[in-house]
């Protein structure tokens, strides 16, 4: 007698990967133009890894920051790699650079109560991914103070990338790690980068457990930024030399 065994939808725990990206006016031109490649080329990636992996879900979020803050992918919920590749529309740069609102924005949404974590209880630690081209115009202190209070800043892989005259001490102050801050003065090479970057720390937080206890608080069984520093320079040192074509 054959038994037929009904099918059981697993639901996977959500792994947020949240880009915060430079759309000052420095950023105008070649720059910009290299960021929207960059996000577009990786999309089908994160697709292709989302299919892969049975346990988690890369979800993603966009910021952008200017004289404003903007979610380019909605301020409620992150959105699955297939629904921004559907929906991308290519940034622009202008206006000045407001990375501490940018990072007090990134504090509001990193809660449980009523930002992007409230299904905190089926997520893994995020990756949180800074690109900054200048120095900040507003007071970034107050906001990386703030940001760094937060329980889910705290267990997150962090990255970013520094280009141009970027000032990267401020880019390690966010993530903590002088490893996980890189930098090119090259489109091309920024293109590479954030590609490099997005698929490595992805990697190494889709393959991650449970990132919270019982009572719906994160905790913090490893150093994801130190386990994503040591994946990037397994995989290139530097960077800068990266074939964009090359298979990860």
């Amino acid at each position: 007698m054959s038994v037929m065994l009904d099918k059981v939808q697993v639901v996977k725990r959500m792994c947020p990967v949240i880009f915060m990206l430079d759309t000052s006016g420095s950023m105008s031109g070649a720059p910009v133009g290299a960021v929207n490649a960059a996000i577009e080329g990786v999309l089908p990636e994160l697709i292709s890894m989302n299919e892969d992996n049975a346990d988690n879900e890369i979800k993603i979020g966009v910021m952008t920051f200017d004289s404003d803050i903007k979610w380019v992918t909605g301020d409620s919920e992150l959105v699955t790699p297939d629904e921004l590749k559907t929906n991308w529309q290519d940034l622009n740069a202008d206006g000045l650079t407001s990375m501490g609102s940018a990072f007090l924005e990134l504090n509001n949404k990193l809660s449980i109560s009523h930002g992007f974590m409230k299904h905190a209880s089926g997520s893994v630690a995020p990756v949180l991914f800074l690109l900054s081209d200048g120095e900040p115009t507003d007071d970034y202190k107050y906001g990386l103070n703030k940001l760094q209070e937060n329980n889910w800043y705290k267990v997150a892989a962090k990255v970013a990338i520094g280009y141009g005259e970027s000032n990267d001490d401020v880019l390690r102050e966010f993530t903590r790690n002088v490893e996980t801050v890189l930098h090119t003065d090259r489109p091309e090479d920024l293109k590479k980068l954030i590609r490099f970057v997005t698929i490595t720390s992805s990697r190494v937080a889709s393959s991650g457990t449970n990132a919270v206890s019982p009572d719906n608080n994160p905790v913090d069984p490893d150093d994801n930024t130190q386990q994503v520093a040591n994946a990037l320079q397994a995989q290139g040192g530097s960077l800068t030399n990266a074939d964009a074509d090359e298979t990860w």
